[in-house]
């Protein structure tokens, strides 16, 4: 008995995605058509790809309020890059965008490790110089469909692999299986979780926390980037705005994973399982209802549910 309630306490968040499944495909009869699932699933994708990067600072201990910042500064520079000036070539343009958060993320960890400005003030800071960067980049519009863009633009967010796989689910997953493998399976992905858990032992025993939270930074701000051009790719534009909207998702996926498998700790998998609830909630509350405040409210207490459950987890483990 006592096995199945333990696994029943690591996998709920699977069965309860489940059950979400079956409750909207009988509130909606179109809930399962296989054009919906796609959608859904690119949704997921997205938020997914951004959540796997915040699980990275979120393992140290850390947190990034620029991440929504990043993902609309990424969709520009690839944007007008590849309309505005003669380096036409995608791939180059790609790895540029990457580079650039990198710097992004960069900056955020030196003004947090280096200056000693907490994380919640330095990357808030950070969120409006990038969303000037973003609007200087864009002169405040939305740039749409440019016929300089050449053709792979939109593969990445609507393209298909062998014509089969949809790309966002292809980069989804590779990008999972990566940081996966890094987080869980390597030494110096564990170490992420070690700064998180207590940076003072790890400074005694010979652990560099200020360098694992700098690898956080860079890679919660090259996933953001990269979840900004699948979302640039997906719509065939590009705002300054774009990402505005991606980072509660993002939060809540990744505090709703801390609930899945290790119990109280983020991880990779739990994210994933996390990205692909909130965007079947979000896609069934739209296709019952057009209150956009039933939205707003569900998001919400999403969010705050999950918050509760981890911090309840945290305090019940200190007291162990």
């Amino acid at each position: 008995m006592e096995k199945w309630k333990e696994l029943f306490i690591k996998r709920w968040l699977l069965l309860f995605t489940a059950l979400v499944v079956v409750v909207f495909s009988l509130l909606s009869p179109t809930f399962l058509q296989l054009t919906n699932l796609l959608n859904i699933l690119s949704s997921a994708c997205i938020v997914g790809v951004m959540g796997v990067g915040l699980t990275c600072i979120f393992a140290t201990g850390e947190l990034d309020f620029s991440a929504g910042a990043q993902v609309s500064l990424a969709s520009c520079v690839m944007a007008v890059v590849l309309g505005k000036t003669p380096l036409n070539n995608y791939i180059a343009v790609l790895v540029l965008t990457l580079v650039i958060l990198g710097l992004v993320g960069l900056y955020n960890a030196f003004l947090h490790v280096k200056i000693g400005i907490p994380a919640f003030i330095a990357t808030l800071g950070t969120s409006y110089l990038v969303k000037g960067i973003a609007k200087a980049l864009t002169n405040s519009q939305t740039i749409n469909n440019m016929s300089t863009w050449p053709e792979a633009f939109t593969f990445m967010g609507q393209g298909y692999l062998f014509g089969v796989i949809p790309m966002p689910v292809v980069v989804l997953v590779i990008v999972g299986a990566l940081i996966l493998f890094y987080t869980e399976y390597t030494r110096a992905g564990k170490y992420l979780y070690a700064v998180g858990s207590n940076a003072k032992a790890c400074d005694y025993i010979g652990i560099d926390g200020k360098m694992q939270k700098i690898k956080g930074f860079v890679i919660t701000a090259v996933l953001c980037g990269l979840a900004g051009v699948m979302q640039g790719s997906q719509m065939n534009a590009a705002s300054p705005t774009l990402g505005e909207n991606m980072f509660v998702p993002a939060l809540t996926t990744v505090f709703l994973g801390a609930t899945y498998g290790k119990i109280g700790v983020f991880n990779v998998p739990g994210t994933l399982v996390g990205a692909v609830l909130y965007a079947l909630i979000n896609q069934g509350l739209l296709m019952i209802t057009s209150e956009l405040w039933l939205k707003n409210f569900v998001q919400g207490g999403m969010l705050l549910f999950a918050l509760v459950i981890v911090i309840m987890i945290r305090i019940r483990e200190r007291k162990q």
